[in-house]
């Protein structure tokens, strides 16, 4: 294969289109001519009826010069060569019928007015038409070299001189006046151009045109061959003849680099690679003439059609060969993998292969005894009239018959002309020639008769921007080929043919009246003069299940590469510089790689998962999809392996579902598909810069996507609609491609003019056209499933510059759009000021910037480099899991936790923030029927105030110990921010209350006891984002209605203002630097500089909700709760220079440390949190409100904090085993929830626990995992059995959120729970998940072929290799 791998390096440069009408290709089938013309004697081609007997052989056998007439009638005329008659009445009409022209000559002085005579002397204007500034003659002559033109007593009418040309009569001794442009013959009777004077053809009817011609040509010039013209060397060889006998164009093949072959009466050369493969490229066919077989290697095995294929594929029970002959004379029948093989022949097959109309089988039994099924034509299609087949609605009447019965090409109604075509009564379609020119041409007879007598005047001819003719209908302005006739019926303007599909295949530049194909670099101009065809044989690489083939485009050959993989190489990418191909299996977490000679393979880089990988052959870098923690990443290609630790993060914002991968290093840019929440396809550039959605409508489940650097286009396939898409780069354009069937495709590539991709439930690849979908081809079919599809030739990477050359990165270099070099650096470390090196973290100071799925962390040390980014700076995006709507977020440093409300579940959790990733810790608290609207936490004691829409109070709760306790309630509308400063103990909160018809804000400070409240402002508006400053004296605010950030002392003194402007959401402090963040058409965030200037850091698209930064000083110093807990038994609350012990809502301080239930309840009953009512104990965390402020369902659950301080002291020390049964909190809730195994759900019946286990007289609690009583004043004993005081009886109860000091321990049974992401959920962010949905999906593919399954279906793995309904 090696061998015949070789592509040529050397890229043959584009030659001009050829000159001359096409003739039939070898082979066509019989033609069918259209009306007005006839079919050749040899059946190859056609000629117009004006062209028979025209003196001219227009028939390759000569056969339309043939039995003509020679004696002509009395009342007609005979053309000069004497094999036409014409009447006599056409002769020296303007228009020539002789193919000699001989009717128009010596017509000068039949012709009233004329003095310039053009287009080969078929035309005579009148003097008035000549310099008109209108072009009447097609060669231009009446308007050439006007400028210098004197006057001769006409007018100059808008400054253009007319031409002052008397007419010469015969025999008149007045001699002709020639326009600028051309000269007088000798005998003063005609006027030639001066380019057609010594061009070795005469002109003149004297010849004195070419009489005293140079004969001898200076050095820089070239002597036409009839030798009386000399011309620029630059012109010759430019693909234009200047020389009469074209000599100037002859024997050019030659000068061609690359030139291998001549053909086309040496008009065409072509290179070697065009010999002998199969496609003519010569109109003479001579490059497939004389072919000799080529010998295959010695590992390969020959076709006896011709074919090299893989040794390994003789009699594997399949056939790769065309004629099927790798499978004949196979001395033991082949082992079969599949489930099915033919009866007879014994080729192995699949259940999709039966009755497909393919035959598959030697015998033909798989298309045998097949099911009718009724036809069903889809919404575009179209049933052809036998009705067994259905065909694009796009295909129907377009010129080619697509149905068997050729049904799609009737009836197709009004047949549409081109523009400067005649269209008959009968719908054929002429030439404006044909009409009123006495030979009925239509059908109907409707181009001849009615006003055909009525010749066009000088008038006419003036007022038409073009030419006029005679109609039936009376005198039109006429349009030459490649113009327009516009609505008001005189002016012709040029029709530009690049607009229109079906043109040229690369490169179009339109020209007035046509237009001129070309190729780009490395291609040549196929003989049709339109479609361009590369130099070098193009491959196709293909995964097939654990297989990679490579299939010659043009020869058939079938190779195999090594490959270790034990699973599917579901994607793949190639180098070809260095020869590699680049693949990644569901067995490994690693990127491998083969050689392209067979000879090796590798590993580039272990311990990632990739869903699909990309090659930068430009700036040499390979990227892939890191699906499971839903980013893009790329690593430096290497020639040994790397280590995972060396990669760089190019996007993980707002990544949901990535899929499929393409790179476009020629533009800097990459494109991915996004099958999550929102089905789109995404652009940015290969840094991640000016990203932006290309496509997000007309999507179903959009898996493969591959970019067409021919025409600058996205496709993409859709498994869900069964269909291939393709747009512009920027998105519009969207087109749908017709075929007849897309069963289910999976990925594809765009190559020239073609379009492949694999079919996964067919198990085929296939091809067809990329714009019209037509010439659908198989190409490769075997038993087991193609996955990726790649098309190799040295020309798709090549041609352009590396930016990252002249760039000295430290580490990696990326490209950004342009393209231009953009350095990176891995995970931990920054990129300097330098904008080169990658540096260690100096400043640990970061920013926390809250997205609905997202938290991304930005280091401030990155922010000297700011510079009004238009995108992310340096970052790290953590997806948050099993959160659907992040709200509102603090974090501790001291336990590196992440604390977030979810208004999607209306819950408290906790996430453990390590590394890259974020581990889910569990709910810390449920809500039912109500929201957070306001959080912030104490990071000395772990306690979390709040407050939300159904309980608008300041409360706070232990989530080490689930205690709840109201701080503050009275004069309180709503609560929308809350800050906690933990050294000085102090808490301030925004403060929304009803006032009359409006809304007061107001902003209220307080111990964090809840005592010593007081109004710190009172004139905001809409003020939110309250952060303190690092000494704890003044508290900041973001003002949402007024946009400006404002601060004040904790005493309401120094009030400060900074106009933030429109759009304000949030502002935070990070030491001195003040941060804050406006949002509108985007997110942009802004500092104060050290000038106190407002800066514009970056700008990015994506939405954010919060916003938190952590400094050097940040969560420093300490209070009296830092130890032990301040001896609190349940909470304890900072106060300026002190601490308060507080207990649950539901109990009483018995001192200054401990608390005891309250006994305000009648027995089995508890009090709301607002006290207004007592719930039986069952109805507590049932799933049902009860109390009004819905306290009933705040249902708590703890985590066991490794290293955290013990909560409280306790008096006892003894354990009880659990008597309560198991419980989960989807047991009580009804909830779906996940939980993790070590967490521990309060609200455990405490009545039963205090009977049980305390003689009903103290209560349970928690130590070091063991249960005990806790006793009230009175009683003591393990059991509160010794009764001290007076025995005070009463049920004793727990608090509504279930925030006892005790309880018994329940287990909550853990529950694995596999989610499939749906429009509705989030994805869970586990590998193990992941990695078993792709297996299953493979497995089942292999054992389960039809079965189908939807990627949107929440309850099923998902199965990428099969269809989606």
């Amino acid at each position: 294969m090696g061998g015949r791998l070789f592509l040529c390096a050397v890229l043959l440069q584009l030659s001009g289109p050829l000159q001359g009408e096409p003739v039939v290709s070898v082979g066509a089938g019989p033609l069918k001519c259209g009306l007005g013309s006839k079919l050749c004697k040899d059946g190859s081609e056609c000629v117009l009826y004006n062209h028979l007997c025209d003196g001219e052989p227009d028939c390759k056998d000569g056969s339309d010069e043939e039995d003509c007439a020679s004696v002509c009638n009395e009342d007609q005329f005979q053309c000069a060569h004497g094999k036409k008659c014409i009447d006599k009445d056409q002769v020296c009409d303007d228009i020539s019928q002789c193919q000699d022209r001989s009717d128009e000559l010596h017509c000068t002085k039949r012709t009233e007015g004329c003095v310039h005579q053009c287009d080969n002397k078929s035309r005579c204007l009148p003097a008035k038409l000549l310099c008109d500034g209108e072009r009447d003659c097609l060669d231009g002559t009446d308007e050439a070299s006007c400028e210098d033109q004197e006057e001769d007593g006409h007018e100059k009418e808008e400054g253009t001189s007319l031409n002052s040309v008397p007419a010469a009569s015969v025999g008149s001794s007045t001699p002709i006046r020639c326009s600028l442009g051309s000269k007088a013959c000798r005998d003063n009777t005609e006027c030639v151009l001066y380019h057609h004077v010594c061009d070795g053809e005469a002109d003149c009817r004297d010849g004195s045109d070419e009489e005293e011609c140079v004969l001898t040509c200076d050095t820089d010039q070239f002597q036409c061959a009839h030798g009386k013209k000399c011309i620029e060397q630059s012109q010759v060889c430019d693909g234009v003849s200047q020389c009469q006998d074209r000599s100037d164009e002859e024997g050019c093949a030659k000068q061609i680099e690359g030139c291998a072959h001549q053909c086309d009466d040496k008009r065409r050369c072509i290179p070697n690679s065009f010999l002998c493969d199969g496609e003519r490229d010569c109109w003479d066919g001579s490059d497939e003439a004389n072919c000799a077989d080529e010998g295959c290697s010695a590992t390969e095995f020959k076709c006896t059609s011709g074919q090299c294929l893989s040794a390994t594929m003789r009699c594997d029970g399949h056939p790769d060969c065309r004629d099927r002959s790798d499978e004949d004379s196979c001395t033991n029948a082949p082992t079969c993998t599949t489930k099915h093989r033919c009866p007879h022949s014994k080729e192995c097959l699949v259940q999709e292969w039966i009755c497909d109309g393919d035959q598959d089988c030697k015998d033909g039994t798989d298309e045998k005894d097949c099911p009718v099924a009724p036809l069903n034509c889809g919404e575009f299609q179209w049933s052809c009239k036998s009705k067994t087949e259905c065909v694009p609605s796009a295909w129907r009447c377009d010129g080619m018959k697509d149905c068997d019965d050729g049904s799609d090409e009737t009836e197709c109604g009004v047949v549409t002309c081109l523009p400067h075509q005649f269209q008959c009564g009968s719908q054929e379609c002429l030439d404006p020639v044909l009409v009123c020119n006495g030979i009925t041409n239509c059908a109907d007879g409707s181009d001849e008769g009615g006003s055909c007598q009525i010749n066009c005047a000088e008038a006419d001819y003036s007022r038409c921007s073009q030419s006029c003719y005679s109609t039936p209908l009376g005198t039109r302005c006429r349009c030459t080929a490649g113009f327009l006739l516009m609505e008001d019926g005189l002016t012709c303007a040029d029709i530009d043919e690049c607009d229109s599909p079906g043109g040229c295949s690369q490169l179009c530049t339109n020209t007035p009246g046509s237009y001129q194909c070309d190729c780009h670099p490395g291609y040549i101009m196929e003989a049709d003069g339109r479609h361009c065809k590369i130099t070098g044989e193009p491959f196709l690489l293909s995964s097939v299940q654990t297989d990679l083939l490579l299939f010659g485009l043009r020869s058939g050959s079938l190779d195999v590469l090594s490959s270790s993989a034990k699973k599917a190489i579901l994607s793949l990418d190639y180098d070809w510089r260095e020869q590699r191909v680049f693949w990644v299996s569901l067995d490994t977490e690693s990127i491998r790689w083969s050689s392209l000679d067979q000879k090796s393979t590798g590993t580039l880089i272990k311990g990632v998962r990739a869903d699909s990988v990309a090659v930068d052959w430009l700036g040499r870098n390979l990227y892939w999809i890191d699906g499971v923690n839903s980013q893009i990443v790329a690593i430096r290609l290497a020639t040994t392996t790397v280590k995972s630790l060396n990669h760089s993060v190019i996007l993980d914002e707002d990544l949901d579902q990535p899929r499929s991968l393409a790179l476009l290093p020629q533009k800097g840019l990459m494109f991915w598909t996004e099958i999550g929440n929102v089905v789109k396809i995404e652009r940015a550039g290969m840094d991640g810069s000016e990203r932006m959605a290309v496509v997000n409508s007309s999507l179903g489940w959009p898996g493969g996507v591959a970019v067409d650097t021919i025409s600058d286009r996205v496709y993409w396939t859709d498994e869900r609609l069964r269909a291939i898409g393709s747009a512009t780069l920027d998105g519009d354009d969207i087109r749908i491609l017709q075929m007849k069937e897309t069963s289910n495709p999976f990925s594809l590539a765009v190559f020239n003019g073609m379009l492949y991709w694999s079919d996964a439930k067919k198990r085929v690849v296939l091809a067809a056209h990329k714009t019209s979908g037509k010439n659908h081809q198989v190409l490769l079919k075997r038993p087991r499933q193609p996955f990726g599809v790649k098309v190799i030739h040295p020309l798709l990477q090549m041609g352009i510059e590396n930016p990252c050359e002249k760039t000295d990165c430290s580490h990696m270099c990326v490209l950004a759009p342009g393209p231009r070099a953009v350095c990176k650096c891995p995970s931990g470390l920054l990129l300097a000021e330098d904008g080169l090196t990658c540096s260690s973290l100096v400043n640990s100071a970061f920013l926390l910037m809250l997205s609905p799925s997202t938290v991304t962390q930005i280091y401030l040390q990155s922010q000297h480099r700011a510079a009004e980014l238009q995108g992310w700076p340096e970052h790290l995006a953590l997806q948050v899991p099993s959160v659907n709507k992040a709200a509102i977020m603090d974090y501790s440093l001291r336990d590196r936790t992440l604390f977030l409300t979810d208004d999607g579940t209306t819950s408290l959790s906790s996430f453990k923030m390590m590394d890259s990733d974020l581990s889910p810790q569990g709910q810390l608290l449920k809500l039912l029927g109500d929201t957070i609207t306001a959080m912030a936490l104490d990071w000395v004691t772990l306690n979390v105030y709040w407050s939300s829409n159904k309980q608008p109070r300041l409360q706070v709760t232990s989530i080490m110990a689930a205690h709840t306790a109201v701080l503050i309630k009275e004069g309180i509308g709503r609560v929308e921010s809350i800050a906690l400063h933990p050294p000085s103990g102090r808490v301030c909160f925004t403060n929304l209350g009803l006032q009359g018809t409006g809304t007061v804000a107001t902003l209220e400070c307080a111990n964090m006891d809840g005592t010593g409240r007081s109004v710190v402002w009172k004139d905001a508006v809409q003020p939110t984002s309250l952060t303190f400053s690092n000494n704890g004296d003044t508290i900041h605010w973001a003002d949402t209605g007024l946009g400006a950030i404002g601060s004040v002392q904790l005493d309401g003194s120094g009030y400060k203002e900074l106009k933030a402007g429109d759009g304000l959401a949030a502002v935070t402090l990070s030491d001195d630097t003040l941060l804050w963040m406006t949002v509108s058409d985007k997110t942009r965030l802004w500092y104060r500089d050290e000038q106190q200037q407002n800066k514009l850091w970056f700008e990015v698209g994506t939405e954010v909700v919060s916003l938190k930064a952590f400094g050097k000083s940040s969560q420093t110093g300490s209070n009296q709760c830092t130890d032990s807990n301040g001896d609190c038994q349940h909470l304890c609350l900072a106060t300026p220079g002190g601490r308060t012990c507080k207990c649950a809502h539901d109990h009483v301080l018995v001192n200054a440390t401990h608390c005891s239930q309250e006994q305000g309840c009648p027995g089995g009953s508890r009090p709301c949190l607002d006290q207004l009512s007592c719930q039986p104990v069952e109805k507590f965390c049932n799933g049902h409100v009860d109390c009004s402020d819905h306290s009933d369902e705040n249902c708590v659950s703890l985590k066991q904090w490794s290293g955290a301080r013990i909560p409280a002291p306790t008096q006892a020390s003894s354990s009880f085993p659990p008597s309560s049964p198991l419980t989960t909190l989807s047991d009580v809730t009804g909830l779906n929830t996940t939980m993790n195994v070590s967490s521990q759900l309060r609200f455990l019946d405490a009545q039963e626990c205090s009977q049980r286990r305390c003689s009903g007289n103290g209560h349970c609690a928690e130590t070091n995992g063991d249960i005990v009583c806790v006793c009230p004043l009175g009683y003591s004993g393990d059991s509160c059995q010794d009764h001290l005081l007076k025995s005070i009886q009463g049920p004793i109860v727990y608090s509504a959120a279930g925030l006892c000091a005790g309880m018994v321990v329940i287990t909550v049974l853990a529950v694995v729970v596999k989610r499939r992401k749906s429009a509705n959920t989030r994805r869970v962010s586990s590998a193990a998940v992941k990695e078993t949905s792709m297996t299953d999906l493979e497995n089942k593919a292999e054992n389960a072929p039809s079965t189908q399954t939807s990627p949107a279906d929440p309850d099923k793995p998902e199965e990428v290799v099969s269809s989606v309904d």
